[in-house]
């Protein structure tokens, strides 16, 4: 329903506020700037890190707890939704305890956004205990763009994506090497338009 395909986009929270998440993985240097910035800023993310990440990293889940921060499901080795048995997108989501989402409801995040406004994929997931997570603004930064041109893409969009707006969800990735590095312009490009987001408790 739109309805449905609204909550998956905004994550199921219809405030004002602006999400910011952050998939895949990171160095622990990356992971420790992201960090070091959101609680210096009071700003409270969503990691969608995929299981192998954190097999290869078992103490990010410790660390994002303890950092107040939210953890959403990004499967285990990030495989297409679309092309998968719902039994495969089951074991996808389950096969790692430290994935499981902190979020509510808990969130699964499909890679490549395959599949999330699927009824089949819905129900997988459903089966497998969460929601699917969308986005409304894709920064591209996996792709080595420029912290400038992340930060443009979210205070203007561009023929990819749309601009950032109230109860928006911006994408980003732990991987991303200019990532850490536009996360003070693109909480300026959210002031641009008055956008506030989500606070550490």
């Amino acid at each position: 329903s739109a309805a449905e395909k609204s909550n998956i986009l905004h994550l199921y929270s219809h405030g004002a506020k602006v999400r910011l998440t952050f998939d895949d993985c990171a160095s622990q240097a990356r992971l420790t700037g992201i960090l070091n910035w959101l609680r210096k800023n009071n700003v409270q993310a969503i990691f969608f890190f995929t299981g192998t990440c954190m097999l290869a990293h078992p103490t990010y889940r410790t660390q994002l707890i303890r950092a107040h921060q939210l953890l959403g499901n990004h499967s285990f080795d990030h495989g297409d939704y679309s092309r998968m048995t719902s039994a495969q997108i089951y074991t996808e989501v389950r096969r790692h305890g430290s994935v499981l989402p902190t979020t509510s409801p808990k969130l699964c995040r499909p890679p490549y956004g395959a599949g999330a406004f699927s009824l089949r994929v819905y129900n997988a997931l459903a089966r497998a205990g969460c929601r699917p997570a969308f986005w409304t603004v894709d920064t591209r930064d996996w792709d080595g763009s420029s912290a400038a041109t992340i930060i443009r893409r979210v205070q203007f969009g561009d023929r990819f994506t749309p601009r950032a707006r109230a109860g928006g969800v911006i994408l980003m990735h732990g991987t991303g090497p200019h990532t850490l590095e536009a996360l003070p312009g693109v909480r300026r490009a959210l002031m641009y338009w008055g956008l506030a987001t989500f606070h550490l408790r």
